[in-house]
């Protein structure tokens, strides 16, 4: 499927989504919003324009309107900034309402008003900017909503700049090119071919025809992994190979042996007659994948070559963290994230189910909770789920609406436990709990009219009297539940029973649970009449205290349904008296240059089972670079393919770092944060990459920060360990620097194509281009790419000539990297005095 420019996809699917609602009302109102500077003044706030115009032919009135928006995430709104027409106010989270002041004359046709935008952070991207507007207009008590046409202008490459103390080196053409020069095309050898690189392998002379394999041989006991390769194998060649228990034909031979002390290490031996796999279960499968990688992509011979694999992990834990409750992503496309996972040896899928903005699993003993939190609309009651992230009015169907019914979540669980995938489900508490909050008051409102208080009151997790003051990371004042009080320790037991029972439907056994346990907002419970007695009668004497009181119980509840314990690793950094027993942490705060550097290392030194999921290089929603034209966050770095690539689990700070503002951190400046210790390194389990969903609307936008950077991901978490003892930074980087030339090169010549031939969407990056007099240059960062241009006057395509060489121009030419598909990264105008796009 076709890799689109996303300056040109963002453009269409503003215009879609927000397209005006005329043929329901006779108003014509525009919004426009435009991005001015950043650093405006002595607050460091951003600084933009809303304007408001009618272009219709009624007036719109002094009264009786709202307007309705989101701002950028994570961000605050200077409301005493609105200007003099209107007043700003904050709803909650990221939601905002306009209404007109006494002031304000009304518009007639073609008049506007202008509504200054003052933001708490930098705006430099496109996703950055606000969204969602619609109007509601207030009359004979009937309320008329109506979704206005909605542009913004460009964002200027300069505005890139976050501050006045931002140096960072924004990527251009001329940067692309140099970077680009450092690669050369290589031939691939087997060992090249697969990503995450194997851990040995030797390769024959020969070759096998694999359209001479007629028959797969397999036990009974390797029946599903049998059928998992008959499809593969149809899927690559059209050819349905027959599974039988003992090979008469050219086969591929299943067998289920101990290979090592792993049981996902596998041999894969390819001859020139037959093919055999052995390993356990769960090796045998990752040999499928090995040789499911090795088999013909379009345009490619089919003969393969003899070779003799053993592979195993380097890490137990190779895992991915898909956020689907801030905007909510299908079953299918969840099945085809399970798919490229699996094939790229991932193995565990951290499901985040829950947050303040949705929830997305259906519980039949919390009927409340979907029927609340699936849906995101202008709210009807106080218990409605608000509309985030530009939901609108209505919300937006598999986007800000949608939930997995239990059939739904079984089948998801089968088809992962199939592929060697184990999904943890996170619910995430005590934060991020609005909706949970939400939806027991709404049943506890419903059950006091015909059960009583005491069923009523059974899994409350607020306290009615809380008079507590934070805001949450997000910018909300609701979100946390109350861990005084025995109902929420109800809800918490209840729900991990929840579960445990979809679980056995699906017959997968759930072994770990995810709850949380992140961002607690400083200023919780401090106010709360229920907390205050609590923490008197039981000798808790700070808020400190009170939040290792509710870990250590969460806990005891995972123990008594004999679950592990998934958190977040930084509910201890305030929490005291937590044990490492059944308890795994995923470290994530490790933003270069913030003093949390090596949070995760001193966790698993003190004995915590960790699994390292670093945002500096780790969490996919951060963009790719810092261009403006760039989707995605950046507040813990820009993190590429190649910043993912170069991650050393466990050797932080044996190479200096890029920081998010300029310049760097050296190797020096971290001589003194803590190394891991011989026990440290057998407490990190694993790594995992994560995907926050604020940004994305569709499942393309995930697939455009998922590819290829999970291929990058999945190299780190299954191959060994690059570094050896007593390596200095200079070599490291040397090693990095080739064996990157050979992902790159297996990337650009195949898995690209193989993504597509799947029918995934991935990013292409942009060429690089240098321009001496009249000449141009043009390269890739993945060779293998076809760089393809056309004037500007004629369409850019998969049957545009290829550019093979420096060349002169006299004018304008439109340039962009192809795959075989015809999919192509952003296309860039060329001239010989500006890049135009």
């Amino acid at each position: 499927m076709r890799t689109f420019n996303y300056l040109l996809f963002i453009l269409f699917l503003g215009l879609f989504s927000c397209a005006s609602t005329k043929e329901k009302s006779s108003k014509d109102i525009t919004i426009h919003w435009k991005q001015r500077t950043n650093d405006v003044n002595e607050k460091n706030e951003s600084f933009a324009e809303l304007t408001i115009k009618n272009v219709g032919k009624q007036n719109l009135e002094k009264g009786d309107w709202e307007l309705y928006f989101n701002n950028k995430p994570c961000t605050n709104l200077n409301v005493d900034l609105a200007g003099n027409d209107v007043d700003i106010e904050k709803i909650n989270g990221d939601f905002f309402k306009i209404t007109p002041k006494k002031s304000f004359k009304g518009l007639a046709t073609g008049d506007s008003i202008i509504v200054p935008l003052y933001t708490n952070s930098a705006v430099i991207k496109y996703t950055d900017r606000a969204q969602g507007f619609y109007f509601v207009f207030n009359k004979n008590n009937k309320k008329d909503f109506y979704t206005p046409s909605y542009s913004y202008s460009d964002l200027e490459p300069e505005m890139a700049k976050i501050s006045e103390t931002d140096t960072y080196v924004v990527e251009t053409k001329e940067i692309r090119y140099e970077n680009n020069s450092k690669l050369s095309e290589i031939e691939l050898k087997t060992a090249d071919k697969i990503i995450p690189s194997p851990f040995k392998v030797t390769e024959g002379k020969s070759s096998i025809d694999i359209t001479t394999l007629k028959q797969i041989e397999a036990s009974a006991k390797a029946t599903r992994q049998a059928k998992l390769l008959q499809s593969y194998f149809k899927d690559a060649t059209g050819v349905e190979l027959e599974i039988v228990p003992k090979a008469s034909e050219s086969a591929i031979r299943l067998t289920i042996n101990k290979v090592n002390s792993s049981e996902e290490a596998y041999v894969l031996n390819i001859n020139e007659k037959n093919i055999e796999i052995l390993g356990q279960e769960k090796g045998l499968v990752y040999g499928i994948q090995t040789l499911r990688g090795l088999l013909p992509i379009k345009g490619e011979s089919n003969k393969i070559k003899t070779a003799k694999i053993l592979d195993q992990p380097r890490f137990e834990y190779r895992g991915f963290m898909f956020d689907v409750a801030r905007n909510f992503q299908t079953k299918e496309t969840i099945k085809n994230l399970l798919d490229v996972m699996s094939f790229y040896k991932m193995n565990t899928l951290h499901f985040h189910l829950t947050d303040d903005e949705g929830w997305r699993i259906e519980l039949k003993k919390f009927p409340e909770l979907t029927e609340i939190g699936s849906i995101r609309k202008h709210p009807t009651s106080e218990y409605s789920t608000l509309p985030s992230y530009g939901s609108g009015a209505e919300g937006i169907e598999n986007v800000s609406n949608g939930y997995y019914t239990v059939e739904d979540y079984i089948e998801i669980l089968r088809y992962a436990d199939e592929r060697n995938v184990t999904i943890i489900p996170e619910v995430d508490l005590p934060g991020h709990a609005r909706i949970a909050i939400n939806a027991m008051k709404f049943r506890a409102e419903n059950l006091r009219k015909v059960e009583g208080d005491e069923e009523a009151d059974k899994y409350l997790l607020h306290d009615p009297n809380d008079k507590s003051e934070y805001s949450s990371v997000q910018g909300f004042n609701d979100n946390t539940i109350c861990p005084c009080q025995e109902s929420s320790y109800n809800f918490i037991d209840d729900l991990i029973g929840e579960f445990k029972s979809i679980y056995a439907q699906a017959g997968v056994p759930l072994e770990t649970m995810h709850l949380g346990g992140d961002e607690v907002a400083h200023g919780v419970w401090e106010k709360s009449p229920l907390c205050q007695e609590f923490m008197k009668e039981n000798g808790i004497k700070s808020i400190n205290e009170l939040k290792g009181f509710y870990a250590v119980k969460l806990a005891e509840i995972a123990k008594s349904n004999q679950i592990k314990l998934q958190l977040w690793d930084d509910i201890l950094h305030h929490a005291e008296g937590m044990s490492p027993e059944n308890l795994t942490l995923n470290a994530w705060d490790n933003s270069w240059g913030t003093g949390t550097e090596d949070f995760g290392y001193k966790r698993a030194n003190e004995g915590y089972d960790v699994i390292l999921t670093s945002v500096s290089s780790l969490y996919f929603d951060m963009a790719y670079t810092k261009e403006v034209n760039e989707p995605g966050f950046y507040w813990g770095d820009y993190n590429d393919t190649r910043n993912i690539f170069n991650y050393l689990p466990t050797n932080f700070f044996e190479v200096s770092h890029k920081l998010r503002l300029g310049g760097e951190l050296t190797v020096e400046e971290m001589k003194d944060k803590e190394r891991l210790t011989a026990k440290g390194l057998s407490h990190i389990k694993g790594i995992q990459g994560a995907l926050w969903s604020e940004t994305l609307k569709t499942p393309q936008d995930a697939e455009y920060l998922l590819y290829p950077k999970m291929m990058a991901l999945a190299e780190r978490a299954w191959s060994q360990s690059l570094v050896k003892k007593g390596d200095k930074e200079k070599e490291i980087f040397k090693n990095l620097d080739q064996q990157w030339n050979v992902f790159a090169n297996a990337v650009g010549q195949r898995e690209f194509n193989r993504l597509a031939s799947w029918g995934r969407h991935f990013r292409i990056p942009p060429v690089g281009v240098e321009i001496e007099g009249n000449v141009v240059k043009v390269n890739v960062a993945y060779p293998g790419l076809q760089i393809r241009y056309a004037s500007v006057k004629d369409t850019l395509d998969s049957d545009s000539k290829v550019f093979t060489s420096p060349m002169n121009i006299d004018g304008p030419i439109q340039i962009a990297a192809f795959d075989q598909y015809g999919n192509h990264g952003r296309v860039q105008i060329i001239s010989l005095n500006k890049e135009i796009i």
